[in-house]
């Protein structure tokens, strides 16, 4: 039974397209019923009901997504992110061996939070609270509707796969992916796997040119991208013993790093304290507030997006958000409006009483 909106949005993500279509038309027709018909409190509240008793048929689904096939992958093509995993699905579909690849992805916020040893239930439970306590009331809820569960379902299937498969791990070397992919190979450390890295930041610049745009994200590559980038590097060699061991050792020194926040330093990922890009944040503020007439509030979704497209590393807008709302708790920005969500307030920076 549906009890919250937080069990709908786990239902709606799992729903087929004609499942959401019909759920749609019947939404639909109730409303044009309880339109055409009385408007008095009676046929109100009988409306109300009819479509509360609509959501609690909806059959709760359990919030761990199926996992693919390991016992006949000769191939695993790891991704730091569910939203890139697509575009690596498709560029690979033209090769062959297409029955023998499987793809998966690590669905973490591993750019921001504290990290430790991860392989410890409770240290995850306590990452996972951090970052709800953060991010709960953001767009991006999806951390709190994916749930704990299925974090800690990452230990258990990358040590489920067969040493006989080989493993592709896609990254952009960013602070976000580049964590991710130091965790995986830190969790397969016992693993005969033949493990090759795609390192796309790399790759691009090698391929295509890069005068114009550098790539801060795998989910800014389309499948043709992919395509070429697997094409020049299918034969390379993979990681060695000595490779994996110094990248394991770069896990276990990272995760002990107090920062909460990860960017990429001197081609090095680093945690710092979450608070580091505030004054980055104002300056965009400032910038913002010139092209505006004096004291007039901006709307937080715009500064947010200014961050993002002036910021040279891979955060998340959800983050920088939060960010947001702290600058206004301490009193650096001024807000008006409802901040249940970005486009629906606004800021500007601080005026004095």
């Amino acid at each position: 039974m549906i009890k919250s909106v937080f069990d709908l949005d786990n239902e709606l993500q799992q729903m087929e397209e004609e499942e959401l279509r019909s759920l749609l038309r019947e939404l639909y027709l109730r409303t044009d019923m309880a339109m055409n018909g009385k408007h008095d409190e009676a046929h109100y509240m009988q409306f109300v009901e009819r479509q509360h008793q609509l959501f609690s048929q909806l059959h709760l689904r359990d919030n761990v997504r199926e996992l693919p096939d390991l016992q006949h992958a000769e191939e695993i093509h790891i991704a730091i992110g569910e939203s890139p995993l697509g575009s690596i699905k498709v560029a690979m579909g033209e090769f062959p061996g297409r029955e023998g690849r499987r793809f998966y992805s690590l669905n973490d916020y591993y750019a921001i939070g504290p990290l430790g040893d991860l392989t410890d239930a409770r240290v995850m439970q306590r990452r996972h609270l951090w970052l709800l306590e953060r991010l709960h009331i953001s767009e991006h809820g999806s951390y709190l509707i994916q749930g704990l569960k299925q974090l800690n379902q990452i230990k258990s299937f990358l040590s489920a796969i067969r040493e006989e498969t080989r493993v592709i791990l896609w990254y952009t070397n960013n602070g976000h992916e580049r964590t991710g992919l130091l965790y995986a190979l830190y969790l397969l450390r016992h693993r005969q796997n033949t493990i090759k890295l795609m390192d796309t930041t790399s790759l691009y610049q090698a391929l295509f040119d890069t005068s114009e745009h550098q790539v801060l994200r795998l989910g800014e590559l389309i499948s043709e991208h992919l395509s070429m980038m697997w094409k020049h590097s299918m034969d390379a060699e993979p990681l060695s013993e000595e490779q994996r061991s110094l990248m394991e050792k770069e896990w276990l020194e990272l995760s002990l790093q107090p920062g909460t926040l990860r960017i990429i330093q001197d081609d090095v990922v680093q945690s710092i304290p979450e608070d580091s890009l505030d004054e980055f944040i104002l300056e965009q503020v400032k910038k913002l507030a010139e092209e505006h007439e004096a004291q007039q509030f901006i709307n937080a979704a715009r500064v947010v997006g200014e961050v993002l497209g002036n910021l040279p590393q891979a955060v998340g807008d959800s983050f920088i958000e939060y960010r947001l709302r702290q600058l206004v708790l301490q009193g650096k920005l001024d807000m008006e409006g409802n901040p249940r969500a970005m486009r629906f307030y606004r800021v500007r920076l601080a005026t004095a009483l």
